[in-house]
Order: structure tokens, then sequence, then C-alpha cells
């Protein structure tokens, strides 16, 4: 019998289509998109939980921390023309919080302010959430509200001009103060915002702000630190150290060490109070009592490095080189990006005659930093006194490409340039120098007795003339001029140059050979 085949049913037949429809249709590149962007987005939040459970102690922390935002600052049209914005006048209250900082010189930590424009905020994707609406959502649930500055300049007349223009500043937390500059008149501008940022620190750290003016106004700093310790501040200490340090240098210190102390009693782990209290004990002559204070720094602090100063410090007042040497080697090892230690423990060496190991400790300090006085002012002194100048020529050399726009430093390596011949070098560096410092008649001086020795007289004179319209009363460059004006045949200028500097100058030692030249140029 002939096999029948056997016909596929009708519902298997329209299923197939539809499951490889289906297949395709999963498939298809639409789809695919939609789940990997659903994939992605389930990711990167799923990272950024993670992110938050990792950085919740920065979020605490930054909950606690005082947020201070400085907000644009708004300026009138004509200050805008000139490129100096909103934005622009809220970072240059900034640069002035940070000159006040740097003015206090203190070990304390202040404020931190960022302007608005510079703040960088990360969100959760396709949320709109963010780690700074979190923070900003806690502070208001705890009524901990951020420090925000705003302000604006404001006019006395229609024209705002610069003597009828002054700065308004509003710090509100909580409540708000109000900081009102003088107008701006003709004050630079980084001046104008430093004190108005001195104005702001008044409120927000008040020690900041009467550690800053301290040096200059040594007497109003000390009754305003006073006051600060009568209202019992949280900085009180801190404003008993200043006094101290105040009285320090004023060399009262007996009133000195009371400071110190009584800053102790506020706090007796204060490691600065205790290491300053030991720097004045040992310039009082207690030694004894200022290793105890050093002693007790170091316990609280082994790494505080003003306490091994300390040490090497007394090692020197006994008259221990070596010790002093090595306490100052390890200060060093400490402090690695200060050149001070090395430069002292040179000092030490050289004062004690062993030339050869100061100038080898001098040069580590200028390996870490190549234009430090101290070091550098020992160090070529000690080359130029056994007269070598080539060594010389390097650590001069070395100060004046470390330090371009520094005049002074172009003008030393000029003349060691100048000694050594190498005048065509030299008048690279004075007419660097010229650049630097328009007004200074140091540098024409020098670049015009290197033209001299270069035989380029009329090009000398023209310099001198510069000079001598700078500062009239010069009388190196009258006879200077009249060295010139004799080589190049003009006797009778010559000899009106030189009775310039006789006149000028009565007891230079170069008065005998000025009055032979007038001798011989006038017979």
């Amino acid at each position: 019998m002939a096999r029948q085949r056997r016909k596929p049913q009708t519902g298997e037949q329209s299923a197939r289509p539809d499951v490889r429809a289906r297949i395709r249709e999963y498939f298809s590149l639409p789809n695919l998109e939609t789940r990997s962007t659903s994939l992605r987005t389930v990711f990167l939040n799923a990272l950024f939980l993670l992110m938050l459970v990792i950085l919740l102690p920065v979020l605490v922390s930054q909950f606690r921390r005082e947020q201070v935002i400085i907000e644009p600052i708004a300026v009138p049209d004509a200050m805008a023309a000139q490129g100096l914005t909103a934005e622009v006048a809220a970072s240059r209250l900034w640069d002035g919080l940070h000159d006040v900082v740097v003015e206090a010189r203190t070990a304390k930590e202040s404020i931190t302010a960022l302007p608005d424009s510079r703040r960088v905020e990360f969100s959760f994707p396709d949320s709109g959430f963010s780690f700074e609406s979190l923070i900003y959502h806690l502070r208001r649930l705890f009524n901990a509200y951020e420090t925000r500055i705003a302000g604006e300049f404001v006019c006395a007349t229609p024209e705002c001009g610069r003597d009828g223009m002054q700065l308004r500043l509003r710090i509100v937390r909580g409540d708000v103060e109000i900081v009102d500059l003088p107008p701006v008149g003709e004050r630079p501008e980084r001046s104008y915002f430093r004190e108005a940022a001195a104005g702001v620190m008044a409120v927000l750290d008040p020690f900041v702000a009467i550690a800053a003016s301290s040096e200059k106004e040594p007497l109003r700093a000390t009754i305003l630190a006073r006051k600060l310790i009568r209202s019992h501040h949280k900085d009180a200490k801190w404003a008993h150290n200043l006094i101290g340090n105040i009285r320090t240098a004023q060399g009262d210190l007996p009133a000195a060490i009371a400071e110190y102390r009584a800053a102790l009693e506020l706090d007796p782990d204060f490691v600065i109070a205790r290491t300053n209290l030991g720097n004045v004990l040992r310039e009082s002559g207690d030694a004894d009592g200022a290793r105890a204070a050093f002693d007790a720094a170091a316990r609280l602090d082994p790494k505080d490095v003003r306490a091994v100063e300390g040490y090497a410090e007394l090692a020197i007042g006994a008259g221990d080189v070596d010790g002093a040497v090595r306490y100052f080697t390890d200060a060093a090892a400490l402090d690695p990006l200060n050149p001070h230690y090395f430069a002292r423990a040179g000092r030490i060496l050289m004062d004690a005659g062993r030339g050869a190991e100061a100038e080898a400790m001098l040069a580590r300090a200028l390996e870490i930093d190549p234009g430090y006085l101290p070091a550098f002012a020992f160090l070529a002194a000690g080359q130029l006194v056994r007269e070598d100048y080539a060594a010389a020529e390097k650590t001069y050399r070395d100060a004046a490409d470390y330090a371009p726009s520094d005049a002074e430093a172009q003008i030393a390596h000029g003349r060691i340039l100048t000694i050594l011949k190498r005048c065509d070098e030299a008048l690279v560096r004075f007419d660097r120098a010229i650049a630097l410092d328009a007004a200074s008649v140091e540098p024409r001086l020098q670049k015009a007795r290197c033209l001299q020795r270069l035989e380029r007289q009329e090009e000398a004179l023209a310099v001198l003339g510069e000079a001598q319209a700078l500062d009239p009363a010069n009388a190196e460059i009258y006879l200077s001029m009249g060295d010139g004006l004799r080589d190049t045949g003009r006797k009778e200028e010559a000899v009106a140059a030189y009775r310039k500097f006789l006149e000028l100058d009565t007891d230079s030692p170069m008065r005998p050979v000025a009055e032979k030249f007038i001798e011989l140029l006038s017979g």
C-alpha cells in the first residue's frame, strides 16, 4: 500500500509566522535601543546609589561644614563693558578672601568660600536629583542654612563714576549682615576687593580678619583679640596665641609667655601655643622650660616640625653644632618643601668655619627654592669671598631663571656676568630688569657701564640720559657720564659731569679719580 503523506495542521501553519514575527520584532533596532537605554539608566542609577553609600561620610562632612557661596555681584553697565561682569566680581571677592587668609598666616582652619558660578553639581540621570539638592534639603530640615554672600555696586550719580561708586555686600545666614565699602576711587581693584573680603571675614571668621591686620595694626589687633577673649568666643585660644605673637615681636617676652599659657589653660593640647611658649622661654634664657614645652608638643604631635626646630635652636644655644644640623635635617624631612631648615643649617656651619659643609647645605636649600634669599645670599657670598666667580655666576643665574619677574635677581646676575666680562649676556639681564621696573635707575646704570666696556659709548650715554631724567641727584650717573664723554672727546662736557659728581658726592673714594680727570682735561 502506498504511504499517505500527512498534511500539517492549519494552526501550526499560522503559528510559525507569528513566532518569527515576534522574534524579529524583539530583536529589532528600536526595541534593542529602548532596552539598552533602560538598562543603562538602571545601571547608572545603581552606580550612583552605590557611590552615595560610599560617599555618605563625605556628605555628612559637607552637611556639617559651613558652606559659603558667593553669588554674582551686580555691577553697572560701565564696569561690565570693561570685563568686570557680575560673575567676575564674585571671583574677585573670592580672590580677596584668599588674600586675607594668606595675610593672616595662621594654622587655624577658616571658612571655605566658592563663587556660585564655579559650583559643580552631580545629578542622577533622568531624575534631576543631585548630591547638592540632598544636602540642601537636609540643611533646610535641620535649619542649618548655608551662608550666601550677595551684593551690588551702588552708584551715587547717574554717570556712576569711580568716585561715587561703592560696593554693598549682604551676608545671609539666618539673619542678614550688611558690609558697606567706601567709594572705589583710584584704589587698585585687588586692594578694593581685599578690603571687601576683610569686611566679610570680620563677620564670618573674626579671628582671621584680626590676624590679617595684626602686622600693620598690632594695637588694633590686640584690642579686637581681647574682645574675642572676653566674649568667650570659640577662637579665644587663638586670640591669646595671636596676642602672644604680637608681644613677642615687640620684645615683651614676659607678656608673651603669659598669653601662651592662657591659651594652654583653654586647651592643653594646643600644640602651636606649646611650641611658641617653648621658643619664648628659650629666648628668655629658660632652656629647661623650653625643652619641657617642646617635649610636650612632640608628645602631642610627633611630626610637629616646630618642636624639632626648637630642639635645633636649643642645640645652637648649647654650642652643639652637629646636633643642631641633625635636628634641622630632621625638620627638613618633616617639611620637605621648605628651604628654611637647610639654609639655617648652612648658616650655622658657615659661622663654625665649616665652609664646604655649609655650601652643601645651602645648595640643598636652593634645590628646593633657587630664589630663597637667605640661602642664596650666604652661598653666593662664600663663593665671591673665595673668588670662585664661575660658581657664583651659576648661583645667580639659577636665581634669575627661577624668578624671571624679579628685577633685582636679573640685575644681580647681570653684575656677575659683567665681572666675568660677558657683557653681551649681561645686557640681556639688564634689559629684562628695565622692562620689569621701568622707574629704576640701577639697571640703566649697570647697562651703561656694560656698554662702555663694549666701547659703545653713544648708546651708553643715551642710557645714562634716561637714568639722569629718573634721578637727577644720583652722583654715580654723572661719574659714568664723565667717563663716556671723556672717551668720545667731549672734554668740556666731561669736566662738567665730573664736577657735578663731586658736588653731589662728598665722601666717595672715587673723588680723587674725578679730580685728576678734571685736571687733565682742563689742562
